[in-house]
């Protein structure tokens, strides 16, 4: 993995599909200030849970937490439940991922309001939550209203 003074692995991904998505973003990713760049770390929230962060990234754009999904397959549904359909036949069926990404940003900008560094005038940014759908081998097909209210990025390779 390329080395880049903004971009800080707290902990390697145990997933190899995790690490390929890390890559494919790192290796696209401005080497230069004020772009910034966490990957794969654990936080406590105010509520005592643990939550899991693929990645977070700070850019002139926004301030985003991202969760990393890798089906390969066709995902269909709605805006609360996706069904995955595998090349090997099986289906799935999941929560729409940016419900669980959502609470996490959530819970992330509680933890930080309560930092000093965030404290003053400019208080703390907004934090985005978007899912990138990694895999080289998906097929999107959900409805315009499944996609309101979310970003999803999926990687062009």
């Amino acid at each position: 993995m390329s080395n880049s003074p903004n971009w800080i692995t707290i902990t390697e991904s145990n997933f190899d599909h995790e690490r390929e998505a890390l890559e494919f973003v790192r290796s696209r990713f401005p080497s230069h200030e004020p772009y910034r760049a966490w990957s794969n770390f654990e936080f406590i929230a105010s509520d005592g849970s643990i939550n899991e962060v693929d990645l977070l990234v700070f850019s002139p754009q926004g301030f985003f937490l991202i969760e990393i999904k890798s089906w390969p397959g066709k995902v269909s549904g709605d805006g609360g439940t996706w069904i995955l359909d595998r090349a090997d036949g099986k289906r799935r069926t999941y929560d729409n991922p940016i419900k669980l990404t959502n609470l996490k940003a959530k819970k992330l900008k509680s933890l930080l309001e309560r930092q000093r560094a965030f404290t003053g005038k400019k208080g703390t940014p907004f934090l985005e939550p978007l899912v990138f759908l990694s895999a080289e081998n998906l097929t999107l097909s959900l409805p315009f209203d499944a996609s309101m209210g979310f970003a999803c990025a999926i990687a062009q390779r």
